[in-house]
């Protein structure tokens, strides 16, 4: 897994020569119990910074196609004595759509003020209110778009964020549960040979959701440990690291908002 970092580069560790250095080195990652695995109460905790950061980022018109929500949900495990579990949902278009742009650039040439020629008024009126009418219900057609969701739930076992994803409103000849439907919509060609020859094992899998029980895909979360053990991360970039490092092979990316404030 440690092949998919996308947002951060591997650092470089050099023998430290003093004492204060080798503390500053360990300091974000003695507030863990056990870093960079997480129990559930810092899970919970580290959702919560990821959803501040969300909040106070100034994302524009980014935050209607990079949308975060913070869930609370009854957990249902026998592994877990946990009365709730917490979980982040990620809700992100396939790709940036252009369509609301056009439509509207088509809209402001429908003209709706008095025509010149007397004569043809009642004519291009109607005209003009025809191509409106299609242009609203193409509107409301681009709001049924296809988009993927995107949720980070604790995984029980490996004790890591682990990345839950499924894809919405796709054509009728796509199918939501076909992996080459995954590669083919999220994948971005530079981890499709890797994440492949991964197999189920470190790469894609499917599974019954932790929470609702339908089939759904997952990254597999079993070698990232070892590549966050590589980074001191603050429980304020915990999940913004590890994004960095997981999202990107399913085509999800921390906006570069959201990361500058990271310490």
């Amino acid at each position: 897994m440690a092949n998919f970092v996308s947002s951060y580069s591997q650092p470089s560790y050099q023998s430290v020569g003093t004492q204060t250095s080798m503390a500053a080195s360990i300091h974000n990652r003695s507030t863990y119990q056990c870093y960079p695995f997480l129990t559930n109460e810092e899970f919970a905790e580290v959702c919560h910074y990821l959803d501040v950061k969300y909040c106070q980022a100034t994302l524009g018109p980014l935050r209607k196609q990079w949308r975060l929500n913070l869930h609370t949900a009854l957990d249902t495990s026998a592994t877990s004595h946990a009365d709730l579990v917490t979980f982040l949902q990620i809700t992100k278009p396939f790709e940036a759509n252009e369509v609301d742009d056009q439509l509207a650039s088509h809209l402001s040439n429908v003209a709706l003020g008095e025509p010149s020629a007397p004569t043809r008024r009642s004519k291009r009126q109607s005209m003009r209110q025809s191509a409106a009418d299609n242009m609203m219900i193409d509107l409301e057609e681009a709001d049924k778009s296809s988009y993927a969701l995107y949720e980070i739930h604790l995984h029980p076992t490996y004790r890591a964020p682990c990345l839950w994803f499924s894809l919405h409103n796709l054509p009728i000849d796509e199918s939501p549960l076909d992996i080459d439907t995954v590669f083919r919509r999220l994948v971005p060609d530079q981890f499709k040979h890797t994440l492949r020859g991964q197999g189920a094992i470190g790469g894609i899998s499917i599974e019954h959701h932790p929470i609702t029980g339908v089939p759904t895909f997952f990254v597999h979360p079993c070698l990232l440990g070892d590549a966050m053990a590589q980074f001191d991360c603050s429980k304020e970039d915990y999940l913004t690291v590890w994004l960095g490092l997981v999202g990107g092979c399913v085509g999800l990316w921390v906006p570069k908002e959201m990361a500058m404030g990271q310490t």
